[in-house]
């Protein structure tokens, strides 16, 4: 319990509460817990760590302000089919619904010692976390996308992630265009057709390529039946990014080529400039091709960042680029004071493209039509609030808090009646100057990204990002949950 963000979850103190009946098993089997008979799940992983759980249900809703609770009086329908924009954390308690849960009971391994409480399953199953809230009508459609960031420290009060959207896709993340790749999986996992594996020479953070800079992309020998030997799944549980073995070789010789160092995942001191120098990896992913929806990004396909473009990546100008650059494939260990290598050639078949890869993006997960979505973002989430006049805490916090810390010094300094009403005067002056200089720096902001326009680049940043959709990779301490 110490290791972890909250304490013990306590279930007599949720009026909602309660543990399902061996006729109701969602997910689990009717089993001997000790003192009474439930639905037992459990999990293991490849690495050794295990979990095992009762099924449960309770009222949930998802993010909301991370320092109080919201009041729910029940669950709540949102079937509206069109998009609703609730972007305010204190919206979140308007999406609440019955989840079906297990209370773990027991754990081993990595789980006793990472920072978030639990996992959350996303995989494309009627347990998992989005697909409840769709089927009690909580989202009106069967979407989420997931926007990764990185911090080099992780905090148990809290670390910023990116952001988690549920029932859709928020553009103001966005970057570039977004671009869709074919989800060749109709259940379980998620999975793309790889085209290609390049190394870029020089490094970089957008997919954006021109013809002129086809000199610096190398390509990694193997053919399109190789690299899809087995699946190649998207998967947000799986920290770091698992290639097929076969891949190693033409990757640690262009490696050996562009860097004249041997890949490893050896400790290495680094500066931040030697890191961006290092070749980013590029992937070209085949693009969605079937009925045209409506939201896919117009215009020339060389000007947008995420299409191959006539650049010769591949020969349909609409397949999908995305850039893995070295600030997200190598990650910064503060003990060892050093980067760590976090591009793996394991597998016997297939691949895994973890959180490292998918960072740097929004990636929208569209099940109902069958795409995968990525827009180049820096999932700055707490930006976009501010942007917005909201805050990730409630009101009671920030400035709220420092208006109550000189009230209560002023009982002390200020005894009469009209001193302290002319205090409370200048306090809420100061307030509202303080906001209006708020208002005026957002705006200024805004108006620089608007002249920025497509320059502005992928924030450099790194989060040990570490978690596992059921049944994925657990390859380090599961990653801290996304709120």
């Amino acid at each position: 319990d110490s290791y972890h963000t909250d304490k013990y979850f306590q279930e007599s103190k949720s009026k909602t509460f309660r543990t399902l009946e061996c006729n109701e098993c969602v997910r689990g089997s009717c089993r001997d817990m000790g003192f009474s008979t439930k639905c037992r799940i459990s999990m293991s992983y490849a690495e050794g760590s295990s979990w095992s759980a009762y099924e449960a249900m309770d009222l949930c809703y998802a993010g909301g302000p991370h320092d109080v609770a919201l009041s729910v009086d029940g669950p709540m329908t949102n079937t509206e089919n069109i998009v609703i924009d609730h972007i305010d954390p204190v919206d979140a308690s308007q999406f609440a619904f019955e989840l079906s849960f297990g209370c773990q009971v027991s754990i081993t391994g990595l789980f006793i010692t990472q920072l978030a409480d639990g996992i959350m399953g996303m995989e494309n199953e009627k347990t998992s976390f989005w697909k409840q809230m769709h089927l009690k009508n909580a989202i009106p459609r069967p979407e989420f996308s997931l926007c990764f960031s990185r911090s080099n420290e992780a905090e148990r009060d809290g670390t910023g992630a990116g952001a988690m959207t549920l029932g859709g896709v928020d553009t103001r993340l966005h970057m570039s265009p977004m671009v869709f790749a074919k989800n060749v999986m109709k259940s379980g996992f998620y999975a793309v057709h790889l085209k290609a594996v390049y190394l870029r020479e020089g490094g970089g953070v957008s997919a954006q390529t021109t013809q002129s800079g086809m000199g610096k992309m190398h390509k990694l020998g193997l053919s399109e039946a190789q690299l899809n030997s087995g699946n190649v799944i998207v998967d947000s549980g799986t920290t770091d990014t698992y290639m097929m073995a076969s891949l190693s070789g033409p990757f640690k010789a262009a490696w050996k080529e562009l860097t004249g160092s041997v890949y490893g995942h050896q400790p290495l001191s680094l500066s931040v400039e030697e890191i961006d120098a290092l070749p980013t990896i590029v992937l070209v992913l085949s693009g969605f091709d079937e009925t045209i929806v409506g939201d896919e990004p117009d215009g020339d396909p060389n000007n947008i960042a995420g299409y191959t473009g006539d650049t010769g990546l591949s020969e349909n100008v609409r397949d999908v680029v995305i850039a893995i650059p070295a600030a997200h494939y190598m990650e910064y260990d503060s003990q060892e004071g050093a980067y760590r290598a976090r591009f793996y050639f394991e597998e016997s078949s297939g691949s895994v493209l973890g959180a490292n890869a998918m960072m740097g993006h929004d990636v929208y997960f569209d099940i109902a039509r069958g795409r995968i979505g990525f827009a180049e973002s820096n999932c700055d989430y707490e930006s976009l609030l501010l942007s917005e006049g909201l805050s990730i805490s409630t009101p009671v916090s920030g400035l709220s808090r420092i208006a109550a810390e000189i009230v209560d010094d002023m009982k002390h300094e200020c005894s009469s009646t009209g001193c302290r009403g002319v205090m409370g005067l200048f306090i809420l002056g100061a307030m509202a100057i303080f906001v209006a200089g708020i208002r005026i720096a957002l705006a200024r902001r805004r108006a620089v990204a608007e002249c920025q326009g497509v320059g502005l680049e992928i924030s450099s940043l790194a989060l040990d990002l570490d978690s596992d959709d059921e049944g994925g990779h657990v390859d380090e301490p599961p990653m801290p949950q996304i709120t």
